[in-house]
């Protein structure tokens, strides 16, 4: 600002106490480009030859720009020299752009003040046009008088002293980071695909070992990372794709993707095949079990133990794939039946199958026992009095099993005692107590009469001595 106040004053000067001659500069103006197109960046070049001194303001506008070219520098003597100065900008939209030199720009030129003006446009075209017109009309009504022609051999070379002032605004960077895309090659995205939502979820089955994820950017400026092919692995896996800005910004999508098992290794139930699962990362564990790993035919199988109860579970799936856990027999290599509790007051039992000796009972009726929403194996009595009371077989907190007397009016559960005979057959134990009772009521009666007897006798043998006597 000092120098250029400085260069003010010595114009003032000069043309008080020189004879000043009113003359026109030849100036310029170039662009780095013939036939610019939106987006692209234009170079705008302001020059002034052959001056000793010059003070210049150019604006660029039209198509979203907006520049200054300000020269000011230089001195009244030495030999003449050329200044320039450029802006760089980027057109948003088509059209015109138009550069122009302000009216009260000046110069110096061996002390005759001079006038530096002029205007130039040029047309910016749309990148999807195949060709690009520029029209490069120039309105530059500089002409140049001078009267000091010698002065012509002036130097073309940039001193030190020569000041260049650029003003280049920064180009603005796209924030937009959605997906134009999203998709799996196995399996369907859940939800479908929309570039606001980030979250989705696959379900494939463990035939499926690997997945390609593709992905496409809406800006092609963006960068997306996280595509490709993936390793599979049963249970979740998660997977990500993030989308980059041109800006640095970045968005997150996030693909969970859920393995389910499909078994590879059977057990028997009876007639039906049961398939081995060994995910039981989603399955609600029954209280008191621990995970452990037994062998079936020589492999390692995940399985469920409680050392209180003695049982051990395996998770299986059955034909229809409803899966569920069954009581397994370690020791004999065999599954036994499902695994079910039934709770009665409070305290809760495992169902159990009876043995075989206990499947036929005298004076009970084999039949399915429904207590609550379970269905068991279990007895009814055959007496129509005892028609509220059934008997079923289960497992108690300590791991005894046993006989339990279920009452369905009062919804009560007491454990049942059979006495077993020689012959294998069960009668009540209160059948026995009344035989026990009746023998032995007819034996203090036996012996009451016999002392009764005796000590009668015994009286009349010592009255009959006496009166002898």
């Amino acid at each position: 600002m000092k120098k250029v106040k400085s260069i003010c004053i010595a114009l003032a000067l000069a043309f008080m106490f020189i004879n000043i001659k009113n003359v026109y500069a030849a100036s310029s103006i170039s662009f780095s480009s013939s036939s610019p197109k939106v987006g692209d960046r234009l170079t705008v070049t302001v020059s002034v030859p052959n001056v000793n001194t010059v003070a210049l303001t150019a604006t660029v506008s039209g198509c979203g720009t907006s520049g200054t070219i300000q020269i000011v520098d230089g001195s009244m003597t030495g030999n003449p020299k050329t200044f320039s100065g450029s802006v760089t900008v980027t057109p948003t939209s088509s059209g015109t752009i138009t550069v122009s030199i302000s009216s009260d720009s000046n110069a110096v030129l061996n002390g005759s003040y001079v006038n530096v003006g002029g205007s130039r446009t040029i047309t910016v075209s749309n990148k999807q046009s195949s060709s690009s017109s520029s029209s490069n009309s120039s309105s530059s009504s500089s002409s140049s008088s001078s009267s000091n022609s010698s002065s012509s051999s002036s130097s073309s070379s940039s001193s030190s002293n020569e000041s260049t002032t650029s003003q280049e605004p920064e180009e603005k960077k796209s924030s937009e980071k959605n997906l134009s895309s999203l998709s799996v090659s196995e399996g369907t995205l859940s939800p479908g695909f929309s570039a606001g939502t980030t979250t989705y979820k696959v379900d494939l089955t463990s035939d499926v070992e690997k997945l390609t994820i593709s992905a496409k950017a809406k800006d092609s400026k963006a960068k997306v990372s996280g595509t490709g092919e993936k390793e599979l692995k049963i249970g979740e896996n998660n997977f990500t794709v993030t989308v980059t800005a041109e800006d640095g910004s970045k968005k997150t999508y996030t693909i969970s993707v859920y393995v389910t098992e499909k078994p590879t290794q059977f057990v028997k139930l009876g007639d039906q095949s049961l398939g081995i699962l060994n995910d039981l990362s989603k399955v609600d564990v029954p209280k008191g079990f621990e995970k452990t790993t037994i062998k079936i035919d020589d492999k390692d199988v995940t399985a469920l133990q409680n050392k209180d109860l003695g049982l051990t579970l395996l998770y299986l799936q059955t034909e229809d794939e409803k899966t569920g856990f069954y009581i397994y027999d370690v020791d004999n290599n065999k599954v036994l039946r499902q695994y079910q509790t039934l709770t009665v007051n409070g305290k809760t039992y495992v169902i159990m199958d009876a043995p075989e000796n206990l499947e036929e009972v005298q004076g009970l009726e084999k039949s399915t026992i429904k207590i609550g929403d379970l269905e068991m194996n279990g007895w009814k009595f055959n007496e129509e009095t005892l028609s509220h009371y059934t008997l079923v077989y289960l497992m108690n907190d300590a791991g005894e099993s046993g006989l339990y007397t279920y009452e369905d009016t009062e919804g009560t559960l007491q454990k049942y005692t059979l006495v077993e005979e020689k012959d294998n057959t069960l009668t009540y134990v209160f059948i026995g107590t009344t035989v026990v009772f009746a023998l032995s009521t007819a034996v203090v009666g036996y012996m009451y009469f016999n002392f009764k007897k005796k000590s009668i006798s015994a009286i009349k043998d010592y009255y009959d001595k006496k009166n002898q006597g």
